[in-house]
């Protein structure tokens, strides 16, 4: 609740507009400014949903002793001492860094042969009713095999598809705290090579299998595949027709093209970045088919990644110039408009010994050169409240800068409205993000009164996804100028008094709509973040504004 904020701004609309011969239907035209280093947290991660830096962890194992122990890793096994609050503890010591989403393996080992059982979904279950309960969302993913040396534990096909079909209610109910569900299910690790039962060259069990992903999922969520070649070469054998290349017009459709992004689990790990662009010519660079097809379409899939272990190459060696660079990964990152990556690998947090991140966490990042590449650059981010230059790191640099970064610019708005009168709010925006929201999310504007009983809201005609940071395939990314109008008619039954004026973005699940911890943020220091005596909501305040008879 941000109390004393409000009665300030309050004080301030009194003295303004309480003087005889204010101007009723006047505008205002307010400006906005970014988040200082060292504005109250400033050197601190945004907290917002579906976006940022990821831990990765085991989920919906027999619970065992609650034993805590993280050089040993539990939360990567499973121990006998397994426990829920390993994960959840993981997640909180990474919240200065604005953590809201944990990279989930639900294994199924066990069911290779035989049905998921209750106990096992109950377990599942339990998984999302935490998520939900602490604020969080799993980039999800189901496998059975966990080595890549063929131990013989993976199910055949008819197993998959019916398990599958077992985990359709518990998705169905909870799809509000998944914020992507991998493809998975397939081979090591579910990353779809080295199956048991299933050949790299059966496509058509492959095909139906992804298939059944698809329809698991509801109506516009997606998944994303391991190898980007699986999207084109297994979609025709499930509509019947060539895989098309996602367009702005065909974006954020029920096609299947528009429901499957992509995940690189190898990022930077040698020239086919572990395997994700496992042919020629070029592999992971520029000039390959595969890259480039991933190049244009994550303006409108999103795309998940992960160094290797130990910076380890290709051969699985420990090679000491196999790092991943800062202004390299900062390049590939945004050029492949990623949304989320994972803080476990390749950091001594995780791994004992210094690690790329741990470079990343030390090795200033050059303001000039980000101008340079046409790389984003948040106002007041190189800033103190003096105006001073403040050195930043490659890691907070990534960190701030996956997903989407909403920066308000300005809001235009009438200082003085009355009951049954138009009303016009005109807010612009920039997105400083390396991509955008991916996931349905309906913007409002608010009417919040002095005593916060009734707040009132009207939708926004745009759609936040389209926020993107540039227009897609503009090669110099320019950033582009979001301008969103909202025009109401305020209700006849409106109070006179002083209200707040805001702009709510909160998450569309029943369950979570009114969870301040899912609604987005707006990456400014000047517009307050209020909630309700409830802590409901989550509003960007933008100012206020009168209601006079």
């Amino acid at each position: 609740m941000v109390r004393p904020l409000y009665m300030v701004l309050m004080a301030v609309v009194q003295l303004a507009w309480m003087s005889p011969g204010a101007a009723d239907d006047a505008f205002k035209r307010v400006f906005y400014h970014g988040i200082r280093a060292t504005d109250p947290n400033g050197r601190t991660g945004l907290r917002n949903p579906e976006r940022g830096l990821r831990t990765e962890t085991l989920v919906a194992e027999p619970i065992g002793a609650d034993v805590w122990v993280p050089s040993d890793l539990p939360h990567l096994r499973v121990p006998p001492g397994f426990h829920p609050n390993h994960w959840i503890r993981d997640m909180e010591r990474f919240s200065p860094d604005g953590l809201t989403l944990a990279q989930m393996y639900c294994y199924l080992t066990e069911y290779a042969d035989r049905p998921l059982s209750e106990e096992k979904l109950a377990l599942l279950q339990q998984t999302f009713d935490l998520l939900r309960e602490r604020g969080f969302k799993a980039v999800l993913r189901f496998a059975y095999e966990k080595t890549n040396d063929h131990p013989q534990e993976g199910p055949h096909p008819e197993w998959i598809l019916r398990h599958i079909e077992q985990l359709k209610p518990v998705i169905a109910e909870n799809a509000d705290v998944i914020y992507v569900l991998q493809a998975g299910f397939i081979g090591a690790w579910g990353e779809w090579h080295n199956a048991t039962h299933i050949p790299q060259n059966d496509l058509d069990t492959r095909a139906k299998i992804l298939g059944a992903i698809l329809d698991l999922l509801p109506p516009g969520r997606m998944t994303q595949v391991r190898v980007p070649k699986y999207k084109y070469e297994l979609l025709p054998r499930i509509t019947g027709r060539p895989c098309e290349l996602l367009t702005e017009v065909t974006a954020f459709t029920d096609l299947p093209e528009a429901r499957v992004g992509y995940h690189n689990d190898g990022v930077l790990a040698g020239p086919s970045h572990g395997g994700t662009w496992p042919e020629g010519p070029l592999y992971g660079s520029p000039g390959n088919p595969d890259f480039d097809r991933v190049t244009v379409e994550s303006a409108w899939v999103p795309v998940d990644g992960e160094l290797f272990w130990s910076d380890l190459g290709w051969d699985g060696r420990e090679i000491p110039d196999n790092r991943a660079e800062s202004m390299e990964a900062i390049r590939y990152l945004r050029l492949h408009h990623f949304s989320s990556f994972s803080v476990a690998h390749s950091y001594s947090e995780r791994e004992i010994k210094n690690y790329s991140i741990d470079r990343w966490r030390k090795t200033p990042v050059d303001r000039a050169q980000l101008a340079a590449e046409h790389l984003p650059i948040s106002d007041g981010w190189f800033e103190d409240a003096y105006g001073e230059p403040v050195e930043r790191t490659v890691f907070e640099y990534i960190r701030d800068h996956l997903g989407y970064r909403f920066e308000l610019q300005w809001a235009e708005f009438p200082a003085v409205i009355h009951p049954g009168g138009e009303v016009r709010v005109t807010l612009e925006l920039i997105n400083r993000g390396f991509s955008t929201l991916y996931n349905p999310r309906q913007a409002f504007i608010v009417l919040i009164p002095r005593d916060e009983a009734t707040v009132r809201t009207w939708p926004v005609d745009a759609d936040p996804r389209r926020w993107y940071p540039s227009a897609p395939g503009d090669p110099a990314f320019t950033p582009l100028h979001h301008r969103v109008t909202c025009v109401f008619r305020a209700p006849e039954d409106l109070p006179p008094d002083g209200y707040m004026l805001g702009l709510w973005l909160p998450d569309p699940g029943e369950k979570i709509r009114l969870d301040p911890r899912y609604a987005v943020r707006l990456a400014n220091r000047d517009t307050a973040w209020w909630t309700d005596l409830q802590g409901r909501y989550g509003v960007n305040v933008l100012g206020t504004l009168w209601v006079e008879p």
